[in-house]
């Protein structure tokens, strides 16, 4: 069995720190050079250097494969969510190795947050998202770079999604039809899970309460029907202070890239954290406000 309790060696983090430099070093000319692809792509940064610093002094690294947990639902002021750096820095303080920005039928949030850890040599990884109004419900589009259309079937969104090398996430598959019924749209795609082609989903949408058994029905839905994809688990954060609510984990090496190949296999899970009762009626104050003010907008959301 090998030991990893063993005293680290310093002459071998000294030479993995000097290898790792080069690309904390490049970080903003390594994103330049993918910042305008048509595909996504992952950083050196991003694929290479962060996972990197966790590997650091493990003198068995070729028999250790890293968990690794992200929020991969987050919104900021570029829907109806909260401000880029409190987000970030939420994120920071939790350690979590990735978020993934996914504004309602923006991308220019996540886009930004992407340069910003780059530019700061944050230690976080963002994946650059949007969650689209399809007619159908809403549907996440992890690692895109540009916007997709809304409106549209869910099927045509999907199709979409895949044209532009990104992942399809039903967010939220099943939401309270009464929602629905106060913001005339629907919410979530429901039973379109068993037809529509998409790569995961969100089988833990973080919400406090009588919420849950939304989520519950999700898994339900998915065994009942043989759905056997990746899940996702997400706080679908509004508000800075629910970031990491829902997590979703994976294993590798290769930071998000390793995520990205992930979903192929369906290699993921999902997550909720706990609620301090002071969180959840800040939660629900909050949920309330924002259904009565996006109502009023005819905006596509309930936070």
């Amino acid at each position: 069995m090998t030991d990893f309790r063993k005293a680290p060696d310093l002459d071998l983090i000294e030479r993995e720190l000097k290898y790792l430099n080069q690309f904390e070093e490049h970080a903003e000319s390594d994103f330049a050079s993918v910042a305008d692809l048509d595909i996504w792509k992952p950083t050196q940064y991003e694929q290479v250097y962060l996972p990197g610093l966790r590997l650091l002094g493990i003198s068995a690294i070729s028999k250790v494969t890293l968990q690794n947990a992200a929020d991969l639902h987050i919104h900021t002021q570029w829907s109806d969510g909260d401000k880029l750096d409190k987000i970030i820095d939420k994120a920071l303080s939790l350690k979590l190795d990735a978020i993934a920005i996914t504004d309602h039928d923006e991308i220019d949030g996540a886009l930004k947050a992407r340069r910003l850890v780059h530019e700061k040599r944050l230690n976080l990884a963002v994946i650059p998202g949007t969650e689209i109004s399809s007619r159908d419900g809403h549907i996440g589009a992890l690692f895109v770079t540009r916007k997709i259309p809304k409106g549209l079937s869910a099927k045509k969104t999907v199709s979409l999604i895949h044209e532009a090398g990104g992942i399809a996430v039903a967010h939220h598959p099943y939401s309270p039809a009464w929602i629905d019924l106060v913001l005339n749209m629907k919410l979530g795609c429901g039973d379109l899970i068993r037809e529509v082609a998409f790569d995961a989903i969100e089988a833990t949408n973080a919400v406090p309460g009588r919420g849950v058994k939304y989520n519950i029905q999700v898994v339900e839905k998915m065994r009942e029907n043989h759905i056997n994809i990746a899940v996702t688990g997400s706080s679908d954060a509004h508000q800075a202070q629910f970031v990491g609510k829902g997590k979703t984990y994976w294993s590798g090496n290769e930071g998000v890239f390793s995520l990205y190949k992930a979903f192929g296999y369906g290699f993921t899970q999902g997550a909720e954290a706990y609620w301090k009762t002071s969180e959840k009626i800040s939660y629900y104050r909050h949920l309330v406000l924002s259904i009565i003010k996006n109502r009023i907008r005819k905006f596509s959301s309930v936070n």
